[in-house]
């Protein structure tokens, strides 16, 4: 069912796991300030993202590929876990645009991607990843300023 924010500006959406959601909230703000949300999961999960992409060749040269593919799975699991909930819970307790989640957590996994591939992989730094971030970054402003 979808109810009016009382804003206005936006539906949010309740489900059979709102409630579940709210709780998540609800321990979620024992821990950390509430306006860190969306930002500190998504941080997280794009951690494991980024090490569920690229740990194969990085981390794994020693394994087969079945096994490196299981190691890269349980990352990308852990991307999941903290990426889904948050997504659902900005949708349907603080009634955010699945538009607007998107692009904070692609500027999100890019600026972690850069970090990742820097410190831990050691990687060169390419202008492109200044661009990329530059432009991401511009459509997070023009998404949420016009939301």
């Amino acid at each position: 069912m979808i109810t009016p924010h009382p804003s206005g500006i936006h539906s949010v959406l309740h489900t059979k796991a709102t409630a579940e959601l709210k709780h998540l909230i609800s321990l979620y703000t024992k821990i950390l300030p509430i306006w860190t949300f969306p930002f500190i999961p998504l941080i997280i999960a794009a951690f494991f993202q980024s090490f569920a992409w690229v740990s194969g060749p990085n981390l794994f040269q020693n394994l087969s590929l079945l096994p490196r593919l299981l190691m890269m799975l349980l990352f990308a699991s852990g991307e999941y876990l903290f990426m889904m909930p948050t997504m659902n819970a900005g949708m349907e307790i603080f009634g955010m645009r699945e538009a607007l989640l998107v692009v904070i957590y692609q500027i999100t996994t890019l600026i972690v991607f850069m970090i990742v591939d820097l410190f831990v992989f050691k990687k060169p730094f390419k202008i492109k990843y200044a661009v990329a971030f530059f432009l991401v970054a511009l459509a997070i402003y023009i998404v949420y300023m016009f939301d």
